[in-house]
């Protein structure tokens, strides 16, 4: 896309004219990109449509600690199947801590109000079929200063988005 300064009749002749070169050169890689960006779906705007996102459940959980860490819920909300649950593993039981993307949601504004400065990190992954587990560590500052902790949690992954996460006693890092 040419530079909203640059005049769009000297960047379409300047288009042509690469156009003209690549087509003597390399006919076929040539009339094969053309294509594919004129079949290329669109969006409203006219601009190329965004690729599909990668669903398998790493990419999904790495998805979804960068919207954590961008505070950008809906971003989460949106990569939670509807029927999502979040467990906490206690002793010898499993408590539910929120069940559906609307419990999540507000959580996550009460948390993030409180903690402002939270964010996540893994620090180590492994997958198998639709289970990712995670050692992740939490940091955050309060009035006493940095503070993290460290956990493990195993993610559910389902059709591309979080279905279950049991998340594991925390171990302190202050």
């Amino acid at each position: 896309m040419p530079h909203p300064h640059v005049d769009r009749h000297r960047a379409s002749r300047h288009l042509a004219r690469c156009l003209t070169r690549c087509l003597t050169r390399c006919p076929t890689i040539c009339l094969t990109l053309c294509l594919a960006l004129l079949l290329a779906p669109r969006t409203a705007a006219g601009q190329a449509a965004p690729a599909a996102s990668d669903t398998t459940p790493t990419a999904v959980l790495r998805a979804y600690i960068a919207a954590y860490n961008a505070h950008d819920i809906d971003a989460v909300v949106a990569l939670l199947d509807p029927d999502f649950v979040w467990l906490s593993v206690v002793g010898d039981s499993v408590q539910i801590e929120a069940r559906g993307p609307a419990a999540v949601r507000e959580q996550l504004v009460s948390y993030f109000r409180s903690l402002p400065s939270a964010r996540s990190e893994i620090e180590d992954v492994s997958a198998l079929g639709p289970w990712v587990s995670v050692k992740e560590r939490a940091h955050w500052t309060n009035a006493r200063g940095p503070r993290s902790q460290a956990s493990l949690s195993v993610y559910e992954v389902r059709g591309g988005r979080l279905r279950r996460v049991w998340y594991y006693p925390v171990v302190r890092g202050d």
